[in-house]
């Protein structure tokens, strides 16, 4: 499984969870206590976060170290950072070619 799907399916799980816990049926899918109210359904309560944790595990990333996970935090503000400074120089090069400023600087 790519880490994009497990982050996604981590990222729906904490949307159906509530104060860490979400519930599952007997097919371990996680069900939204309203939608197990309405159809019946007999769910089980499960701790979002080990659930969490396990698949980033089966996936190498041992979300359990709190040194990696500020890694992590600090690679993607980084990265995050990289990105807005590439627009940022980019529309510095525009500007520069549209107003022609390769004259700027010579002594006439």
């Amino acid at each position: 499984m790519s880490i994009k799907k497990v982050v996604e399916n981590a990222l729906k799980m904490l949307d159906k969870a509530d104060d860490g816990i979400v519930l599952m049926d007997m097919y371990n899918e996680v069900v939204h206590p309203a939608d197990a109210a309405f159809k019946g359904q007999v769910v089980y309560p499960y701790n979002a976060k080990s659930f969490i944790e396990e698949s980033f595990r089966q996936n190498g990333i041992d979300l359990t170290d709190k040194d990696l996970r500020f890694m992590l935090m600090k690679l993607l503000l980084s990265f995050e950072q990289m990105e807005a400074n590439k627009v940022r120089k980019g529309k510095v090069n525009e500007l520069l070619r549209e107003n022609a400023f390769h004259d700027f600087g010579k002594l006439m």
